[in-house]
């Protein structure tokens, strides 16, 4: 055959490999399979030219045979993005029409919750984001995608690819059958028994920070590293019985350096996940593969105890799983699996509404006097000289909790609700305003000032629906504790030189925002 026929013959097989395979669903689980499959074929093109035509001139030939095959295959996926794909009337950047590599390019600093935020202020409530992602901002689209009759999935999102040893965990299991049985397991985790039990290890995490505070004295402390390290040792105890030690040492356990750079690398993917899928083929990354063997010597040293030695969430899981009939639990990689998931969601939400809410304590110290205030007749009322959760409910302490939900309402950790996969008819939604002022953080918008809240469906910070997220009991449980003790016991304002920008300014989106550092003085009430 000609070679200039080769040449016109390879550019449509790149066209029809697009018309006939690529059109079809999303292929990023399939990434390692195609990916293989390219690198064979081309091996196999330049040795049969090579072969025939000598190294030189076989090279040149079998070079521009590939050239011509790829030239034909993104031709297409270019012109159906642009005029034919069913997103082309939706507003938003060009190049996001255009190809996937948008979404890390907008999120290599970490700050796609603000770029997301400049796009709706630009295109309008529903912005196109990449050649099949929409980002909408509207209640109604809430309950439609992620409310408990949705048709939307979680199949063909990242969802698909968050795993281990082919495990999913309780958040990314696409089948909602299976994931209503392990949601009844983790529920036990979290019924009201479960978490007055929790209360113990809360304290006990609490009043390590509150030494921490004391050795200090008065002396600048990095707030935010702090919120981090409070909800990662609660974890640690509430989740396996387990202690770090992080708050006392000062810095972050390796444990949580792993869990940590895990996150920054898949936040700096945006909405392109196909990769995630290319490393779970060669094991992943280094940090990903240390954080999961720790996960699971978390897991492993646990299950040498008896399931009922220890009053934690990894007790319910196992003793699911050393059932005669499991319900859910029924591999052990399920129990590594839902480790890791415990590990990352029980840490970095809390961590992120801890360091905003000491933020706009520290900014505005008539917020810390108003919850003295509403605190004091609750100190001691039902366990002598503490704190109870059942006195630090919003029918006793309203201030309180109307601080963590404005908190939660303004820098909300997760960012975003995670993506769904919308049915082949679609989705018909609309938007509206939802709060007044809604960039000031007014904590009386959920007291005294109802006014302030148009529609009260748009705060949903633990997401809404069957998936939602399970330990929100225990993560208020925390936050009340966190913030009515160090209120209680401690006066604290920005450090010298410490204007507040900087947890605005260096906060990075890792899916779960991470605050940037926070200087605070925090000096104790005499």
């Amino acid at each position: 055959m000609r070679y200039e026929l080769l040449c016109i013959t390879s550019a449509s097989g790149g066209v029809l490999s697009h018309l006939l395979y690529f059109i079809h669903g999303h292929k990023a689980i399939q990434a390692p399979k195609i990916l293989a499959f390219y690198l064979i074929a081309v091996c196999l093109l330049w040795t049969r030219f090579i072969y025939l035509q000598g190294a030189l001139q076989g090279a040149i030939h079998a070079g521009t045979i590939s050239v011509f095959y790829f030239v034909g295959l993104f031709s297409s996926i270019t012109i159906y993005r642009i005029f034919f794909h069913r997103l082309r009337h939706f507003p938003g950047p060009f190049a996001a029409k255009l190809t996937k590599f948008y979404g890390p390019y907008t999120a290599r600093d970490g700050k796609l919750h603000v770029k997301h935020i400049a796009l709706f202020e630009k295109y309008g409530s529903i912005v196109r984001v990449g050649p099949n992602e929409l980002i909408i901002l509207s209640i109604d689209a809430q309950q439609k995608i992620h409310g408990a009759g949705s048709k939307c999935s979680k199949r063909d999102t990242v969802y698909e690819v968050v795993h281990y040893e082919g495990c999913p965990n309780l958040d990314s299991i696409l089948n909602r059958e299976e994931h209503r049985w392990r949601r009844q397991i983790w529920d036990r985790a979290f019924n009201s028994k479960a978490l007055e039990s929790y209360e113990g290890y809360a304290r006990e995490v609490v009043y390590e920070w509150l030494e921490k505070l004391a050795c200090v004295k008065d002396q600048p402390i990095n707030t935010s590293l702090y919120s981090l390290l409070v909800p990662f040792e609660n974890m640690g105890r509430m989740g396996f019985s387990i202690n770090f030690g992080s708050i006392k040492a000062g810095k972050e356990d390796p444990m949580l350096h792993y869990l940590e750079e895990t996150l920054g690398a898949i936040g700096r993917l945006g909405a392109m996940w196909w990769p995630i899928a290319l490393m779970n083929a060669i094991g992943g990354s280094s940090d990903h593969i240390e954080f999961q063997k720790l996960a699971c010597k978390m897991v492993d040293k646990r299950e040498k105890y008896a399931d009922d030695a220890h009053e934690d969430i990894l007790k319910y899981l196992l003793q699911d799983h050393h059932a005669k009939a499991p319900k859910a639990m029924h591999d052990h990689n399920m129990l590594y699996s839902d480790a890791q998931a415990l590990m990352v969601g029980g840490t970095d939400t809390i961590a992120a509404a801890l360091a905003f809410a000491f933020y706009h304590m520290a900014r505005d110290p008539s917020i810390q006097k108003k919850l003295r205030s509403e605190l004091e007749p609750l100190y001691g009322r039902t366990v002598t000289g503490e704190f109870a959760n059942l006195d630090l409910g919003e029918a006793d302490a309203g201030y309180l909790n109307a601080v963590i939900n404005e908190t939660m309402r303004l820098d909300n950790p997760t960012c975003s609700n995670g993506p769904r996969m919308t049915p082949p008819e679609g989705l018909e939604v609309d938007g509206s305003k939802y709060f007044k002022e809604p960039d000031s953080f007014i904590p009386e918008r959920w007291t005294t000032r109802p006014d302030l809240v148009i529609d009260k469906r748009a705060y949903h910070p633990f997401l809404l629906g069957p998936y939602n997220c399970v330990g929100k009991r225990l993560a208020i449980i925390v936050l009340r504790f966190v913030l009515a003790y160090t209120v209680w016991y401690y006066d604290f304002k920005f450090a010298p030189g410490e204007d507040g920008t900087a947890i605005y300014r260096d906060a990075v989106n890792q899916q779960i925002l991470k605050a940037g550092k926070l200087e605070c003085v925090f000096s104790q009430r005499s």
